[in-house]
Parts: C-alpha cells; sequence; structure tokens
C-alpha cells in the first residue's frame, strides 16, 4: 500500500512538471530573445549592462569550449564590442531550445545559437542553468560545448556523421 502511495505521489509529481514545461519554455524563450534583441539593439555600454543585467544573476559563468571559464564582467566587456558595430549590421543571432528539463533547484536548457553565414548557418551547441531568483528567472551558468563551426553549408547540414 505504501508503494502505491509513493507511486501516486511520484506519478502526480510528474504529470505536473511535465504540464508546467510548455510554460517554462515559453517564459525561458522569451527571455533569450529579449537578450538576443537588446544585443542586436544596445547603444551604449549601459544598454549592454541592462541586457545582461535582465538575463543573468550577478555571479553568472560560463565554461568554454578550450576549457576557459569567463566571469559576467569578462563577458559584459566582451559584448561592449558590439557597440562598434552599428545595429543594423550586427550578425542576426538565432537560438533554439532541442531540451529542457527541471530539477529540484534549477532548470537546464540545451539549444542551439546560430548565425547565418555565405555559405548557410555557423553556430554550436550550448547549455544553460537557469534558477528561479526574486526578479524571475535568471541563468547561472553557461557552457558552449564546442566552438561555432559550419553547422549547415550550401543547403545540407554538416554537423551529424555520414555514411
Amino acid at each position: 500500500m505504501r508503494f502505491v502511495s509513493i507511486f501516486a505521489v511520484v506519478l502526480v509529481a510528474t504529470l505536473s512538471s511535465s504540464a508546467q514545461t510548455p510554460a517554462l519554455r515559453q517564459s525561458i524563450q522569451k527571455k533569450y530573445d529579449e537578450s538576443l534583441a537588446a544585443m542586436r539593439n544596445a547603444k551604449n555600454k549601459a544598454d549592454i549592462e541592462s541586457a545582461v543585467d535582465n538575463m543573468d544573476v550577478p555571479e553568472w559563468v560560463a565554461n568554454l569550449p578550450d576549457g576557459t571559464t569567463m566571469t559576467r564582467p569578462q563577458a559584459e566587456e566582451m559584448l561592449e564590442g558590439l557597440l562598434t558595430v552599428p545595429s543594423e549590421k550586427r550578425p542576426s543571432v538565432g537560438q533554439h531550445i532541442i531540451y529542457l528539463t527541471k530539477t529540484g533547484w534549477n532548470i537546464l536548457v540545451v539549444y542551439w545559437v546560430y548565425r547565418p553565414s555565405n555559405n548557410g548557418l555557423i553556430g554550436s551547441l550550448a547549455r544553460d542553468t537557469w534558477v528561479e531568483t526574486s526578479l524571475g528567472l535568471r541563468r547561472i551558468r553557461h557552457e558552449k560545448l564546442f566552438p561555432d563551426r559550419a553547422l549547415i553549408e550550401q543547403g545540407k547540414p554538416v554537423v551529424f556523421p555520414m555514411n
């Protein structure tokens, strides 16, 4: 009988969690969309800081493909380089969530991030860790899994193994 009770609780929790996933996915997708638009439209350092603040916690870190770790202040400094390019000439970066799961304390999101190139798309696979804060959802960690590379060349995918 105890097993049945435990099973029922686990089943309800699982169903509740999966029922929340579409809304959670939409909320996180909205955060990504807003961040990419803010970066594309940034006019000054304050715009960059605001865009980052709306997405990331102060202790945010990134793990890069070469093994280095980047802190939020380092990322903000790097993003300031966007200001040297007129907003209409900045690359149009896209993002597509392929996996999202909520654990006890965080939300893991795996996604493609990409931009157009002359021959197709260039990008990478990334994994972000999100947390619920008093200010809403924020990223605490970003992991870029491999350096930017061709994803599609001349209309053909080049990421998947071919025989």
